[in-house]
């Protein structure tokens, strides 16, 4: 079900008013209609359910049906990977998006191909922010995930926060990578947080791998095969969510 991003100031006595860059994708690219049902998010976050009412050139009037407040606290995945090339990058971060995580940081590591021109770092934040909108609005988020400007791993490290730290490395000993997930996350307790490490196209350095198990990462393969960091990233997102996703179910059902 997609949703749509809104301010709480566009919601007045149980209306919403939707104009400008909005209101023309909903009716011109969308077609959207008097009488459609589509549902909103503001920054409390809280869910609305709302029906158009009336329908001008670059605006519109809905009337809210329904209102749902924010759901548990999810599991809250730091992402830091390294700079890719083109259409590589924009597809991480709709992927990564779609796939749950909380913050996206671009990293400039040692073996970067396609480094950040000081010129274009406000045009490329707004581009990849706006991917990250569509894709978040897309897969029904409740939020969309924070956007860190480029920053080189020493720094990136230095600011880890608590939880689990993984990177993956493809000169790391290959074993049972969802296993070695699973005992580090068994322990904590919900809502879980961490961060997973992914290199760029070249891979990582030896040195920055061990820079990143003296900051309290753990070392992890993804298998015998060499993957493309794009594909890398999506997979270590996925066998965590399905790690986090199945230790949930397991409580749920404990507690009926």
């Amino acid at each position: 079900m997609p949703v749509y991003f809104i301010s709480s100031e566009q919601v007045d006595r149980k209306k919403i008013e939707i104009g400008r860059e909005l209101a023309h994708h909903l009716q011109d690219v969308l077609r959207v209609k008097v009488g459609e049902v589509l549902f909103f998010v503001d920054e409390q976050p809280k869910r609305y359910q709302a029906k158009v009412v009336e329908s001008f050139p670059g605006r519109l009037i809905l009337s809210i049906e329904g209102e749902e407040p924010s759901p548990p606290k999810r599991p809250e995945i730091r992402l830091g990977i390294g700079l890719l090339k083109g259409e590589k990058m924009d597809w991480v971060l709709q992927k990564a998006t779609e796939l749950g995580v909380a913050s996206i940081s671009p990293l400039v590591t040692k073996r970067v191909i396609a480094r950040p021109k000081e010129d274009r770092l406000a045009h490329q934040h707004d581009r990849w922010l706006k991917i990250l909108t569509e894709a978040a609005q897309q897969s029904g988020r409740w939020e969309i995930p924070r956007l860190d400007p480029p920053s080189d791993l020493e720094s990136f490290l230095a600011k880890t926060s608590p939880g689990f730290k993984f990177i993956f490395y493809e000169a790391a000993p290959s074993g049972p990578v969802r296993r070695r997930i699973k005992e580090t996350i068994d322990p904590i307790h919900p809502p879980f947080q961490g961060t997973v490490l992914i290199g760029p196209e070249g891979g990582w350095e030896k040195s920055e791998v061990e820079a990143a198990m003296q900051s309290g990462y753990s070392i992890l393969s993804l298998g015998e095969r060499t993957l493309r960091a794009e594909t890398a990233a999506l997979a270590a997102l996925a066998i965590l969510q399905y790690e986090f996703e199945n230790r949930e179910g397991k409580k749920q059902d404990g507690n009926h």
